[in-house]
């Protein structure tokens, strides 16, 4: 079956940023914002997403759904979709597209399969659309051919093949060198501030390491994202013990984004950091 309306839970920086492509490409793309934030129904009115209020009519009406949200939430999600799909007999496609281990990603698959749904694991590489390079939505398991209909409309769908989860792996062997290093960058600069030696530290990185010095600059926009990437963290490091390489590495990165998630400037969000804000000052307040 074709797909013609594509749903999405839910239109975050991501999640919006996609329907939106996705709609000039001809899709119908819905989403449901009952008892969600005025942000999140902000980004999906600009993205020209049609809201359907009732999760039973959103399920009966797609084709595909696409879960897009933060990793502690995926098998609540997975669990009510799952429970619509009883109660309906609707059985569109259901695309996890969200940050998790291989073992997470199977658990899904069953409940979604124990619904008489088709399921696909996805993992997503690379910033929202219009930012750049379109991101990679990696698909694998028996269904991905579903997903891989929306390859090209504002997004890459390479297909992996195989069982479901090895999307999730790539994702989270990716993400382990991506967003582990920026948590290993913000810890560095944390303990030079806390052992008074901001300045002597950063005279030495543009003397040796200005490559790195001018990759450190993206902490200023970390606030934004920490609070999404401490489950990330935590699922990556399962992943790593589950083939015997350490997890120590990522539980200490779900640390540092909790710190940053914590701190006075952990309310803020993509579209509303400060950006006349110093690395310097940002560091100064994830330390204090």
């Amino acid at each position: 079956m074709p797909v013609n309306n594509v749903a999405i839970l839910s239109p975050g920086s991501m999640g919006s940023a996609v329907g939106r492509v996705l709609r000039e490409h001809g899709y119908d793309v819905t989403t449901m914002l009952t008892g969600r934030s005025q942000r999140t129904r902000a980004l999906a009115r600009q993205a020209g997403f049609r809201d359907v209020p009732q999760l039973d009519r959103l399920v009966e009406e797609a084709d595909l759904i696409l879960a897009i949200l933060v990793p502690d939430r995926a098998a609540d999600l997975a669990n009510q979709v799952a429970q619509a799909m009883s109660r309906t007999g609707a059985r569109p496609t259901y695309a996890d597209c969200n940050a998790v281990s291989p073992e997470t990603a199977r658990k899904l698959a069953e409940i979604i399969e124990q619904a008489g749904a088709s399921y696909v694991d996805a993992g997503i590489i690379g910033g929202p659309p219009g930012s750049g390079e379109p991101p990679r939505f990696y698909a694998s398991g028996p269904n991905q051919a579903v997903l891989g209909e929306l390859d090209g409309k504002g997004i890459y769908v390479p297909l992996l093949g195989g069982e479901a989860g090895r999307a999730s792996a790539m994702k989270m062997c990716y993400a382990s060198l991506t967003k582990g290093l920026a948590a290993l960058q913000t810890a560095a600069l944390i303990a030079a501030h806390r052992l008074e030696l901001s300045e002597q530290l950063k005279d030495e990185l543009e003397s040796s390491q200005a490559n790195t010095l001018r990759q450190m600059q993206s902490i200023k926009s970390l606030p934004g994202k920490a609070f999404r990437w401490v489950g990330e963290m935590e699922e990556i490091a399962d992943t790593f013990e589950n083939v015997n390489v350490t997890g120590g590495f990522h539980r200490g990165a779900a640390d540092i984004f909790r710190l940053v998630a914590d701190s006075p400037l952990g309310n803020e969000r993509p579209e509303t950091i400060d950006s006349e804000r110093t690395l310097q000052d940002t560091i100064r307040i994830f330390a204090e």
